[in-house]
């Protein structure tokens, strides 16, 4: 087999194929990246959040606060928040899991792909560790990432885990890149020096904004990310 290198992507040929993956470490976000979870985490904080203060909040209200874990959340939403609180939208989560059950289509086979072509696959998101092993149960994707880091309930440590991950594999700014959805990802990828894919394949996708921060890096498909990422 011989395999040639240059700044962005690796290149091996064997018997006439050709197979190119950009970077060595492709990580992933969860939620609007990997599955449609944003009702999942709708329900589950308007619910919580009813049952300790008696309103019902919208979803806008709900992202307002994303970038830190669950607890950050909750606390912004819930003046009383307790241990309790959590432990109830942990159990609202699980409940409104049960109707989400496979990830967008196309991410497995992605994911499979990658592997196939030795890219390590992190999962690097803002949610919390209990709430994000529910999700990666339920979407049967238990064994699909490693490492998985969760979020922070002080906000977005993002910038940090990937400069971490990349230590971690001894690797260089070069090799690694992010699929998420939000311009914020964006954000903490120019923070640590590494390339954004940009995923637009959610209901809640702000494909404007990705533009905007992101050009020419915005997906609305899995296939059209797999054909920028792979080419056999």
């Amino acid at each position: 087999m011989k395999c040639t290198s240059d700044r962005e992507s690796w290149s091996c040929t064997s018997k006439g194929r050709s197979k190119i993956v950009m970077e060595k470490i492709i990580a992933f976000d969860m939620d609007g990246t990997v599955a449609e979870t944003f009702p999942v985490i709708f329900d589950s904080f308007r619910r919580t959040v009813h049952d300790y203060t008696g309103k019902w909040i919208s979803n806008q209200v709900i992202l307002a606060t994303f970038g830190a874990n669950e607890v950050g959340m909750l606390k912004e939403l819930i003046p009383d928040y307790s241990d309790e609180v959590l432990e109830s939208f942990h159990e609202n989560y699980r409940r409104a899991h049960l109707q989400l059950r496979h990830p967008f289509e196309g991410i497995e086979k992605l994911i499979k792909e990658l592997h196939d072509r030795d890219v390590i696959t992190p999962m690097i998101t803002g949610k919390g560790e209990q709430s994000l092993q529910v999700s990666l149960d339920s979407l049967g994707l238990a064994d699909a990432f490693s490492p998985v880091l969760s979020g922070s309930p002080d906000g977005s440590i993002k910038a940090q885990q990937f400069s971490d991950v990349i230590k971690q594999f001894n690797a260089t700014k070069d090799d690694m890149a992010y699929i998420g959805d939000a311009p914020t990802d964006v954000v903490a990828c120019k923070q640590a020096g590494i390339k954004c894919y940009s995923a637009a394949w959610s209901i809640n996708a702000k494909h404007k904004e990705l533009e905007k921060i992101n050009p020419g890096e915005v997906y609305t498909s899995v296939d059209q990310l797999r054909d920028k990422l792979i080419n056999d």
